[in-house]
């Protein structure tokens, strides 16, 4: 058994994009995280889980479409604190002109995240501090121009290709790699020696942002440790077709095929993902060494990893895009598909230190779950869908201790808005179970502190709350099947630095319960 489930961690699910703090860009960043730890630690937690870091596109807004599976998002800078703006007098003074601050503080208003509007002003501002990092350090081989080549030589073998990617998407207008000149579609060495030559300075600039991220991310881990929280990352079943590691690893990817999901109860027609398949002869053949470095990589950020549609690498719904051909399971019998996702398991589990969570939601085949079992593989345990034969719900006192028990995720709607839409029946048999009382379940907060409870009880060695449960909040972080501002823009309303004056009854009134149920 992995050491992190030999006690128990109670911590909250928690989008990085989401967390205030007084000087923010209009988005959460890790300068908002290593705020929050503080929040926590008063709250009792010492696990928290962020959504995926990952670099997004233009125009785009859900973590789970990325640009790479090595890179982390630029956007999550905290601009003002990285040291080289110590030392450049000029643009900090720019940074602190009225236009300049009007702009952010806009943005810090909006009642969300507007991504494209923070990303243009974050690049632009980045973009002149590299220029000044260029000049006053890379060309005068300064220490910290050192320290910056090391970071490039030990994430060479995937910051190469993103950072090319990355340009060459800048330069060709974002349209698909698949339609760019043949001899950069096909990673040709005279061409990509010639975009050396001519886009050397604007190739650096990627990396340097990489270098920045890294180099707060692990501060803020640090400090993490120095407080006993640990920090669970989010690894998605897959990347963008448009993404540095299709184009760097087209053998390794089917670009005829996408994955989705089959016919269900919730999709008469199944659904479609518009990303590439895997080409999984190419993928085991090399013992999924992917899949093995991203997880080595992400080690460096965090303490434990949720493997996104767990079930996806078991067997994977595959939609060919030539519409005469129907779609289909990739493996068709048990024994094969039993085989390849216990296969990748292994593989990743023992890429990194870190604890592998698997995300096993939804229409699961039962060996899936066994699997996990054999490997000391926490599964989910979410608190409203879990249920005896009799249709009354399981006592999550009864979990097994190797899963992570929730009371939501991040596509669901948080607890409050359940209670208020739920058909009655079901609430009073949910009010029964957390409470133990057999009468009218009464309003939501009332039934709240009972719910947390029940929940902070549970068996499971994980037991995660999204934060929007822990202080009775409605809103969603995503709604499944929907497109437009509502999705992944969700601000908390309160700065790190005011949580706990504002919140300090929820606050010392779930520390308590938290405290109780650790006994």
């Amino acid at each position: 058994m992995h050491p992190l489930l030999k006690k128990k961690h109670t911590g909250t699910l928690f989008p990085v994009f989401s967390m205030r703090h007084k000087r923010d860009w209009g988005i959460g960043d890790i300068r908002s995280m290593t705020l929050w730890f503080d929040a926590l630690k008063a709250l009792e937690l010492d696990l928290l889980q962020v959504l995926p870091m990952n670099e997004m596109p233009p125009g785009v807004s859900c973590p789970y479409t990325a640009l790479s599976a090595f890179a982390l998002d630029p956007v999550y800078i905290s601009v003002e604190e990285l040291p080289e703006l110590k030392e450049a007098a000029e643009l900090a003074a720019e940074l602190r002109s009225r236009p300049v601050q009007a702009a952010i503080r806009r943005l810090r208003a909006a009642p969300g995240v507007l991504y494209d509007e923070v990303r243009h002003l974050k690049f632009g501002t980045l973009w002149k501090l590299y220029t000044w990092f260029h000049q006053n350090h890379i060309l005068k081989d300064t220490a910290p121009a050192a320290e910056f080549r090391a970071f490039c030589r030990a994430n060479a073998y995937w910051l190469d290709d993103y950072a090319v990617f990355r340009r060459l998407k800048d330069t060709h207008d974002w349209t698909s790699w698949t339609h760019w000149e043949r001899p950069l579609r096909a990673r040709e060495d005279a061409a990509l020696r010639e975009l050396h030559q001519r886009e050397e300075n604007q190739i650096v600039f990627f990396k340097y942002l990489q270098w920045c991220v890294q180099r707060q991310w692990t501060a803020a881990k640090k400090r993490a440790g120095e407080l006993g929280i640990r920090l669970l990352g989010d690894l998605p079943f897959m990347v963008n077709q448009e993404s540095a590691d299709v184009w760097s690893r087209q053998a390794e990817f089917d670009l005829d095929r996408e994955i989705g999901a089959p016919p269900d109860a919730f999709s008469e027609t199944g659904q479609r993902w518009g990303l590439p398949a895997y080409n999984w002869h190419a993928v085991e053949g090399n013992n999924f060494e992917w899949w093995r470095s991203k997880v080595r990589k992400a080690s460096e950020f965090y303490d434990m990893f949720r493997i996104d549609h767990m079930v996806g690498f078991f067997r994977t719904w595959v939609i060919p895009r030539d519409v005469s051909q129907r779609p289909d399971f990739d493996i068709k019998d048990e024994h094969g598909q039993r085989g390849r996702g216990r296969r990748f398991l292994e593989a990743v589990a023992s890429a990194s230190h870190m604890l592998p969570v698997a995300e096993d939601l939804g229409v699961i085949p039962p060996y899936v779950r066994e699997v996990l079992q054999e490997l000391s593989i926490p599964g989910y345990k979410v608190m409203r869908w879990e249920k005896e034969k009799d249709g009354n719900y399981t006592d999550p006192a009864r979990y097994v201790p190797v899963s992570l028990a929730t009371s939501s995720t991040h596509d669901n709607e948080p607890l409050a808005d359940w209670w208020d839409t739920v058909d009655h029946a079901e609430k009073r048999l949910f009010w029964r179970l957390v409470s133990g009382e057999h009468g009218a379940p009464p309003p939501y907060p009332k039934a709240h502190r009972r719910a947390l409870a029940s929940l902070l009880g549970a068996g499971s060695r994980i037991v995660i709350l999204p934060v929007q449960d822990i202080v009775g909040l409605k809103d969603r972080v995503n709604t499944p099947g929907t497109l437009g501002d509502h999705n992944w823009t969700w601000r908390f309303p309160t700065a790190a630095e005011d949580f706990a004056k504002k919140h300090a009854e929820t606050a010392e009134s779930f520390a308590a319960l938290v405290r109780e149920k650790r006994k």
